[in-house]
């Protein structure tokens, strides 16, 4: 008996600190991927072969590098834009660190970008997702430390992680990147699975009927589902609208049996 209890603990330590690696590798790289580049989210459309400005989602930040509505975009980080896979399925300029700008006058200017420039899309996409990330790491490892063989703890613990992941892959997935959509649309679900599990458990712990599928793994199959999704919306990017449109009714489907159970 002795010796089964100390190979479930292995086990657990052995999940937990897995959990945590890939917790640490995604999301230190997230945050890399939103650092890498400012946020910019500049409407654009296609006018006789030139891509115009039409509306600069930061304005403030655009009246003082001199953007209007009706400038030519050239380049993006000194990339022709008509060569930027993106352009074609979003007509927006998510994220550039360099502007290369053809005014109506006919100067062409060159436009150098960082994170200081626009302290908005810095504190919302950045600092405060990076405190987040760090401050849920601590706690996670703190109630693991305090509780290791409690079932319910460990599926807080989950719920956690997977909330900060979703948190911090926003400013990644913004911007495009392929895992940082991955990471956005499987852990937006996953959280809200482990909360059922854990609410399912706690509920048997205080012996009350469970109402909805005792066979809690049908649930862990929606974020698989989400995952897949995305990844055919990366090949095929003509279809992000939809399956972006599917996996946010698929959240509060989640969210609805949570709430009315």
């Amino acid at each position: 008996m002795h010796e089964k209890s100390n190979l479930a603990k292995l086990k657990n330590f052995k999940y937990y600190w897995l959990a945590i690696s890939v917790y640490l590798l995604l999301g230190l790289y997230l945050l890399y991927v939103t650092y890498s580049a400012p946020f910019l989210s500049i409407e654009i459309d296609d006018e006789n072969g030139q891509w115009l400005i039409i509306d600069p989602y930061y304005k403030e930040w655009a009246n003082k590098q001199d953007i209007e509505a009706g400038d030519i975009v050239l380049e993006v980080d000194h990339t022709q834009i008509n060569d930027l896979p993106s352009i074609m399925y979003d007509s927006v300029i998510l994220s550039a660190k360099v502007l290369t700008i053809l005014k109506a006058d006919g100067r062409t200017i060159e436009i150098q970008i960082n994170h200081l420039d626009i302290p908005q899309q810095l504190y919302y996409l950045l600092i405060v997702p990076a405190c987040y990330y760090f401050l849920t790491l601590i706690i996670s490892i703190y109630l693991y430390c305090k509780q290791k063989k409690d079932v319910l703890l460990n599926l807080l613990n989950m719920f956690i992680l997977t909330v900060s992941l979703a948190y911090v892959s926003i400013g990644a997935s913004s911007k495009l990147n392929n895992i940082g959509i991955i990471v956005n649309s499987g852990s937006l679900l996953l959280c809200l699975v482990f909360l059922i599990h854990f609410l399912r458990n706690y509920f048997s712990f205080l012996e009350i009927k469970w109402a909805l599928f005792k066979k809690i793994q049908v649930f862990y199959t929606i974020p698989l589902i989400a995952v897949i999704l995305s990844i055919f919306s990366i090949i095929y990017p003509f279809a992000r609208p939809i399956i972006s449109n599917t996996i946010l009714w698929l959240f509060f489907v989640l969210l609805i049996l949570i709430i009315v159970h």
